[in-house]
Formats: C-alpha cells, sequence, structure tokens
C-alpha cells in the first residue's frame, strides 16, 4: 500500500490534466465574483475565464470552456446584445448554462436579458424575498444529486417563486410554495440549461461557502456540461472499500477522457484531481 501511495504522489508531481472548465459571468463586484469562483474550484472544478456579465461581448471566450456559470447578482445593467447572440447561438450548439433567480427575475420583469429568454426553463413569478430554503427531490438524477439528501436545507437565502416551462424537468421543488420549483433544466437543441430559484451570494459571498449549496451548484454545472457518470467519493472499482486497487484503477486509466470509472469526481477525465480523491478518502470503507 504505502509504495502505491508514492507511486501516485510522483504522478501527481510529472503529470498535468485538465478539469472540466467554466466560464463564469460574474457580476462585477470582486468579492461576489472571488466567491463563485472559488466555490467551484473548491468542488474540483476549473475556472477557464471570469469577466463581468455586462461586458461579455464575444464568442471568443465560450471556446474554452464547457459550461457557462451566469450570475449576475444585484446588478441592473444588461449583457450587450452581441453577448446574448454568442451565448445563446453557444448553447444551441452543444454548451451548458447554470443560472441563478437573479436571471430569471431580471429576464421576465426588468426586461434584461430579453435574447436569452428562450433559453431558460423557468420563470420568476413571484419577487424574490430572504428565506429559509429547503429543497426536495421531485424528479431524480443521478449527476444533479450525487452527494445529496433527497431534502437540503440550503440556509437564509434570497429567492423567488418560480415555475417550470413546458417541457422543463423540476428536478427539486422548492417550498417557497405548494407549486414552486427549486431547480429546473431542459435540453435545448444541443446544449443544456438549468437554473436556479435561489440567488446564493446576494445576501454575503458566505452563502456560497455553504457546503450544500456549493455541490448543488458543481453538480449543476457537471449535469449541463452533459455529463452521465455519478461521483463515486474515490471508489473507482465500486466495492465500497478504496485502497490499492482504486489506485491502480485512476493510474492505468490516467488521461483517459469519457466515460471512465476510474474517472471518480466525473468531471470528464481521469487526472490528479482523481488520484488526490482517492488519497484523501484511502482507507474509507475498508
Amino acid at each position: 500500500m504505502r509504495s502505491a501511495v508514492l507511486w501516485t504522489l510522483l504522478c501527481i508531481l510529472c503529470l498535468s490534466a485538465r478539469a472540466q472548465r467554466v466560464g463564469l459571468l460574474g457580476c462585477g463586484e470582486p468579492s461576489r465574483d472571488n466567491a463563485y469562483r472559488d466555490a467551484l474550484l473548491a468542488q474540483g472544478l476549473t475556472i477557464a475565464w471570469m469577466t463581468s456579465y455586462y461586458e461579455f461581448n464575444t464568442a471568443s471566450l465560450l471556446q474554452r470552456c464547457e459550461v457557462v456559470v451566469f450570475a449576475p447578482v444585484q446588478n441592473y445593467n444588461d449583457m450587450p446584445i452581441a453577448g446574448q447572440w454568442a451565448l445563446e447561438s453557444w448553447v444551441r450548439q452543444g454548451g451548458g448554462l447554470v443560472t441563478t433567480e437573479w436571471t430569471l427575475w431580471s429576464c421576465g420583469h426588468s426586461n434584461l436579458f430579453v435574447g436569452l429568454r428562450d433559453l431558460l426553463p423557468a420563470s420568476a413569478t413571484q419577487f424574490y424575498q430572504q428565506r429559509e430554503v429547503r429543497y426536495t427531490v421531485s424528479v431524480y438524477d443521478s449527476v444533479l444529486s450525487a452527494g445529496l439528501a433527497p431534502s437540503l436545507s440550503l440556509g437564509f437565502l434570497k429567492e423567488a417563486r418560480v415555475r417550470g416551462r413546458p417541457d422543463a424537468t423540476v428536478f427539486y421543488a422548492s417550498d417557497y410554495a405548494s407549486d414552486s420549483a427549486g431547480v429546473v433544466g431542459w435540453q435545448v437543441a444541443s446544449g443544456r440549461v438549468i437554473s436556479f430559484s435561489i440567488a446564493p451570494g446576494a445576501g454575503s459571498d458566505a452563502e456560497l461557502t455553504n457546503p450544500l449549496v456549493a455541490r448543488l451548484l458543481a453538480n449543476a454545472v457537471r449535469w449541463a456540461a452533459g455529463n452521465t457518470c455519478t461521483p463515486t467519493q474515490g471508489d473507482a472499482n465500486r466495492d465500497g472499500c478504496i485502497d490499492d486497487a482504486d489506485l491502480l484503477t485512476v493510474l492505468f486509466n490516467f488521461g483517459a477522457t469519457g466515460n471512465n470509472p476510474a474517472d471518480v469526481n466525473c468531471d470528464g477525465t481521469v487526472d490528479d484531481a482523481d488520484l488526490l480523491e482517492v488519497l484523501f478518502l484511502f482507507g474509507a470503507g475498508c
């Protein structure tokens, strides 16, 4: 076992790989944008680029990521129409988009982001309020719900009453009201879009350090990317014990992409992030 661990550490030092790439359209407030960045990084994702959404006007950045997280928290500027057209076209060609409550509300009630309206799987039907938020699984998805309980207490957050559009799937319901959606997603041509009824970070940066909020956000990114695997918490061979066999599975498949059991964190690539996950959880379940 000791030799396997040493060999793994050597590989981490010698090899490089890429985790799933995320583009972050922030609100332009450094502390909040950095809070989103840090939450995604802590969940094993890579930030390919980060810019204020109201300055986004080109398609070139989109070629460097698989998913865009759009989080314009409490900002009343619009996105340049060139940026909206670029983002819509990119999603329809296979990109993934994750949005928050603020996007839904601004699109429906402030006449912002009208070029993105056809992409959004839900609408905000009642103004947001600060409240204790609880989500409950409505339609189970192995990627979106990975590592999470069927019922989630997400803390005191800003939330709007949201309803899914026809043909969209409500994955999590909210207790805002009897018919409220919490997390809604759908397919748009070749791409995927998923939206939240909450606006993490609107109240404080600390909201994004909540592990349930951060995990749900990261799972949404992976869902939007079209991932079909379920994170296994380091158990590459699914035998219930994280041991030498899991280390060897990751090592022998290092660099592989696509659907692979050694991709224990489901980011699409067997890389040093998978090795580190196995190491950190080594011995669990044995």
